[in-house]
């Protein structure tokens, strides 16, 4: 018979049937500390946006007399349920777990998972990173302005119960804009993250897998372009093809995604060339496999452990980087708000509204050491080396 194990190799305590009442209390009674006030906070969240939103969700849905139904306030509505969804069968899961077989219990999923759960800097930076994208989703519930909105109160007031991290000089909610803000510079990370390592991943399995000529000439780019400061690169792109509207955006986007690969390309080319030589790939190529399908079935989704860690770290540089852009004028065109136009906002009126630039760079702050930690826990994890 197959053995069979519990995944904590114990019965869970009956302190832990606690979060079935609120979920985290019982990971937080049994010693649980930072899965336990992660999902505490997570409730708070959950409370504060059901108590600002619920009560005029109708306005929020249906803005106006015939008109159809907003996108945005539909998004934050299922991201509030399936949150809390998550977040009780997480609670349930822990007060009865399920019993694995030895074979699932040894499983490199199960083994990365209670690696990472262990790694308490690494889960203060994931719940770091799920709050964060958390606070954005679920802006249209708890902004209590419209972040475009002129006059929201008066001019550079400083933060008060009406406006919590006060108003700028044309009367706009600073916490309203820092929220709507945090969507477009998360969004902003992501995608050009995803487009670096889409192309760089690309690039350097082709480069390793073939060798010779196109190897030396991909990599001759690659080391051309890292031998470029990436700063002066960003200005004299973005410079060039300067537009204006939400294609600014776009532009952005691809900018930042088109000067970031070369990393991504030079690590994946280090692992192709360690692969390529194992016997998995000797057999591929004795079957008579393309060279296609050995690259995109059999090699490169064997260095995605070391690709997932780098774009991890990559999407807090890449939300600095349109962060010195916006501050330089060269960002997101307005009214759009994100974190670093925001500071650029701030910053001839730093003495007498100090807060208008503040909240935006502390966002900024929270932002980067909350990949970078979730970065850190997920290399310790995914790394055979360092597993416990």
């Amino acid at each position: 018979m197959t053995a069979i194990v519990s995944n904590r190799n114990a019965e869970a305590p009956p302190l832990t049937r606690a979060g079935l009442i609120l979920p985290g209390l019982g990971h937080l009674v049994v010693g649980e500390l930072v899965v336990g006030l992660g999902m505490l906070m997570v409730d708070g969240l959950l409370a504060w946006s059901a108590l600002a939103g619920f009560g005029r969700l109708g306005e929020l849905l249906l803005p106006g007399t015939g008109s159809s139904i907003a996108l945005h306030p539909v998004i934050a509505l299922l991201t509030w349920v399936v949150t809390a969804g998550l977040l009780w069968f997480t609670a349930y899961r822990r007060a009865f777990p399920r019993l694995l077989t030895e074979a699932e219990f040894n499983s490199n999923r199960a083994i990365f998972m209670r690696n990472l759960r262990a790694h308490t800097t690494g889960m203060l930076g994931m719940y770091g990173v799920v709050l964060m994208l958390l606070l954005t989703l679920l802006a249209p519930l708890i902004a209590p302005f419209d972040p475009i909105a002129v006059d929201a109160g008066p001019g550079n007031h400083a933060p008060s119960w009406a406006h919590l991290m006060g108003t700028d000089k044309f009367g706009r909610d600073v916490f309203s804009r820092l929220l709507y803000g945090g969507r477009i510079s998360l969004t902003i990370g992501f995608v050009a993250v995803a487009i670096a390592a889409t192309i760089g991943t690309t690039i350097g399995a082709v480069a390793a897998w073939f060798g010779g000529w196109i190897d030396r000439g991909l990599m001759w780019v690659a080391d051309m372009l890292l031998a470029l400061p990436r700063l002066v690169l960003l200005l004299t792109v973005v410079g060039m093809f300067r537009v204006q509207g939400t294609k600014g955006i776009y532009l952005i986007v691809v900018i930042l995604g088109l000067t970031a690969w070369m990393g991504i390309a030079r690590i994946v080319r280090s692992q192709v060339l360690s692969l390529k030589q194992q016997e998995f790939v000797q057999a591929a190529r004795a079957l008579g496999l393309s060279n296609a399908r050995i690259l995109f079935k059999h090699l490169i989704p064997n260095t995605m452990a070391p690709v997932i860690v780098f774009c991890s770290l990559a999407i807090g540089g890449t939300m600095l980087a349109e962060a010195g852009l916006s501050f330089l004028g060269l960002g997101v065109p307005p009214p759009i708000s994100t974190w670093g136009v925001m500071v650029n906002d701030g910053r001839k009126p730093l003495i007498e509204a100090p807060w208008i630039a503040t909240f935006p760079g502390l966002a900024i702050v929270i932002a980067v050491m909350s990949f970078n930690l979730f970065g850190d826990g997920l290399r310790d994890a995914l790394d055979p080396k360092l597993r416990k």
